[in-house]
């Protein structure tokens, strides 16, 4: 047994495995002494190799050093007691029941030695397993690597995303202001253009009002200058001095009339012009308003572009994510790969 393969030192695996075996024999068998001899026929048996008290009290260390050297002993000779093979037969002479017995051993021996083989053989079959389950999980772990390398890729472009969808909020909100502050100078033209047309009214009115009493003084003029007429007639046989007078007065309420009449056209021909004036600021006024309508709905055609665009990037990002989900649970159901553990007990003696 101790020349066998199996009893070079464990590796890290198979000493990680006999490290939780002991633990679980430390939960079965509390008392010191049976733990001691299972951990005996664990080493033996299971993975080959020849019980110290060194190696026994090293792997429970309960107890002095002398238990361990003990149990140890009981081991070896019950184990002795178990290989003897006695041939109890009435009968029979002594001598056929010795060779009775030699061969009942052999055949023991043998059948324990190809035990042994076929146990070399089916651990060779196990750590071959556990290399071929290595190299799935090395596979996994570089399946793993590339679906966090895509999940890093995927955020990065979820990041940009987000920037880009920000951006497009502070250009929407920029429009938004822009299309805010267009309104504004929009109320503004029209109370603009309210006061200019109360203005233009009021303007007509007092031109109204100031043509009716030029027309009046006129009125009253060309009246005066009737009436100082006919007097400057009936009176001029009396006096020439007068008639000069009149004539006199007459030229002055002439040129006053023509200085009442010139203001009153000044007055009309400003009047054109401010209403001429006033048409061509509304006109102007409702053509900034045009252009901004325009303005607006240019904003708008260009949001629900940004919008679609930045729908269309959050689906990437979800299918990406979902795609990622997809792959974690395949590594995860790949490391899930049950060790296959070998067991074996000799027959009764």
């Amino acid at each position: 047994m101790t020349d066998s393969p199996d009893a070079t030192p464990l590796d890290a695996a198979r000493q990680a495995s006999l490290a939780a075996e002991v633990t679980d024999l430390r939960a079965q068998f509390p008392e010191t002494r049976a733990l001691y001899r299972e951990v005996c026929a664990l080493l033996f048996f299971r993975y080959g190799i020849t019980p110290t008290a060194n190696k026994l009290y090293q792997l429970v260390r309960k107890g002095s050093m002398g238990t361990p050297t003990e149990v140890l002993a009981q081991f070896w000779a019950d184990l002795r007691d178990k290989m003897r093979v006695t041939i109890d037969h009435p009968g029979l002479p002594n001598a056929l029941k010795a060779i009775a017995a030699d061969a009942v051993q052999s055949i023991w021996q043998a059948a324990n030695e190809a035990a042994i083989g076929e146990l070399a053989a089916l651990r060779a079959e196990a750590r071959l397993q556990a290399s071929e389950a290595e190299a799935q999980r090395d596979q996994a772990r570089a399946a793993v690597v590339v679906a966090e390398q895509a999940a890093a890729a995927v955020q990065a472009e979820f990041d940009a995303a987000q920037r880009a969808r920000a951006a497009l909020q502070g250009e929407l909100e920029a429009e938004r202001q822009a299309h805010a502050a267009a309104r504004a100078r929009q109320e503004e033209g029209r109370r603009q253009v309210e006061a200019l047309e109360r203005q233009l009214v009021e303007l007509r009115t007092q031109f109204s009002t100031e043509l009716e009493r030029t027309r009046e003084q006129v009125a009253v003029a060309q009246e005066r200058a009737s009436a100082t007429e006919r007097r400057a007639l009936r009176e001029i046989d009396q006096e020439r001095t007068l008639r000069q007078k009149a004539e006199l007065a007459v030229a002055d309420l002439r040129a006053e009339l023509a200085a009442v009449q010139a203001r009153a056209q000044d007055a009309a021909v400003a009047g054109a012009e401010e209403r001429a004036r006033l048409q061509a600021e509304r006109d102007a006024l409702s053509q900034q308003l045009a252009e901004a309508g325009q303005a607006l709905e240019r904003g708008q055609v260009a949001q629900e572009g940004l919008r679609a665009e930045l729908e269309a990037a959050l689906r990437r990002v979800e299918r990406a994510q979902a795609e990622a989900s997809a792959t974690r649970r395949l590594v995860t159901t790949r490391r899930r790969v049950p060790a296959m553990k070998t067991k074996f007990k000799p027959g009764p003696a």
